[in-house]
């Protein structure tokens, strides 16, 4: 997925999340190149919704997948979005 459209579906996802009520929106994503350049937009975000922290959990692609997967199967709620790669989720 184009980096554009990771971010047009994760802008998506916080301004609906946003509807709710003001809040912090935790982010769980992989530390790499796009994800890093995603997280930049944040303060653009945070300008255009004020009532929106966001929180980036940003970890190794191995420590990622095993702490979404615990939290999942814990019902843990750790995080709101998470990035994930076709590796986890095949297209």
């Amino acid at each position: 997925m184009s980096l554009l459209r990771t971010g047009l579906a994760v802008g998506a996802l916080l301004a609906s999340t946003a509807l709710a009520s003001a809040q912090t929106v935790t982010i769980a994503t992989v530390n790499n190149g796009d994800m890093i350049r995603m997280q930049k937009l944040t303060d653009d975000f945070t300008a255009k919704h004020p009532g929106i922290t966001l929180e980036w959990v940003t970890l190794e692609e191995n420590v990622l997948r095993q702490r979404v997967t615990t939290d999942i199967a814990t019902k843990g709620g750790q995080y709101d979005v998470v990035t994930i790669g076709t590796y986890e989720a095949p297209i």
